[in-house]
């Protein structure tokens, strides 16, 4: 996390040197749409290249898609509840929320055709399988965070934000908590009737709040290799969802949705988008959002578990 961070806080002093250059913002902004698009691209040729994770699709595949979509869900019922009771400023409805979502539409479905095509030629094994996968989402990953971090550093007021909100800020990373647990429980009542998932596993499962390789290796290392592979899927599936649909459902959740959809990776790989359809405001929200969610994967999941 701390590299992360210093990779988005290198890139504010870059932004703002270069804040009054059209041409530098406008090709940020191009770059950041289009490392958005690479990081599905390869997300879904990891995803294709995982004979493993692919035989469990069938299996445990329906569990993780089920806790994702409700989680996310739960997501976006927050943030429209935070915006209508909490940040009226952010509230649904508002004319710049709509206006960014009528311009990303398109854009999103190109990113869900990356994502499908990473999918399909990592079925097909066009590329050899090994860690080269791996090693060039990290890559593009930094590239995201420093591109990200030069937005907001094109407009450093947006830092204010955290000042003016004072102890409201802290309703953010707790809406996430309490739509995405609230979504988990909804997913286990839908899947009760032919699921053995108990409902502390799917909460747990919830819990890693879209980051897929914490909540993984926790659940693992506690004893359930299997409720390990769900959360995996789960909550790769709970990014790509956070990354494509933003743009569609701002507009009724308001500019906070994207924020609270990212989930843990709102600090990270969904910044971009937050920072496209939500404003260089919303990208500082999502950056503490984003820390404080993954300081409590480690604490909440362990604890979910232990009530099983």
């Amino acid at each position: 996390m701390i590299l992360e961070m210093g990779l988005i806080a290198g890139g504010v002093p870059a932004g703002w040197l270069f804040r009054r250059r059209e041409t530098v913002v406008r090709r940020v902004n191009t770059a950041l749409g289009w490392t958005v698009r690479i990081m599905l691209f390869l997300l879904g040729l990891s995803l294709g290249l995982d004979d493993t994770l692919i035989g469990q699709l069938k299996s445990l595949g329906l569990y993780a898609a089920f806790i994702s979509v409700f989680s996310v869900a739960g997501c976006f019922a927050a943030a429209w509840l935070l915006g209508r009771y909490v940040f009226p400023e952010y509230a649904a409805g508002k004319g710049a929320a709509e206006a960014g979502g009528r311009a990303a539409n398109a854009s999103s479905f190109v990113a869900l055709g990356f994502f499908v095509a990473g999918l399909l030629l990592g079925r097909m094994h066009v590329f050899p399988e090994g860690p080269v996968v791996g090693e060039a989402a990290v890559w593009v990953l930094y590239l995201l965070l420093v591109l990200a971090g030069m937005t907001v550093g094109f407009d450093l007021r947006a830092l204010g934000i955290v000042r003016e909100m004072k102890c409201r800020i802290l309703f953010i990373p707790l809406g996430v908590v309490a739509g995405t647990l609230c979504g988990s429980a909804l997913a286990w009542l839908a899947l009760s009737s032919f699921s053995r998932l108990s409902l502390p596993e799917s909460l747990a499962v919830g819990a890693g709040f879209g980051y897929y390789s914490l909540a993984t290796v926790i659940m693992t290392r506690l004893g359930d290799a299997a409720l390990g592979s769900v959360a995996l899927l789960s909550n790769m599936i709970h990014e790509a969802l956070a990354l494509l649909l933003p743009p569609f459902l701002v507009r009724f959740s308001g500019r906070l949705g994207p924020v609270l959809a990212g989930g843990a990776a709102a600090m990270d790989t969904c910044l971009p988008v937050i920072a496209q359809v939500s404003g260089e405001r919303c990208a500082v929200l999502a950056v503490f959002s984003g820390m404080c969610l993954t300081l409590l994967v480690p604490v909440v999941v362990p604890l979910l578990m232990a009530l099983r």
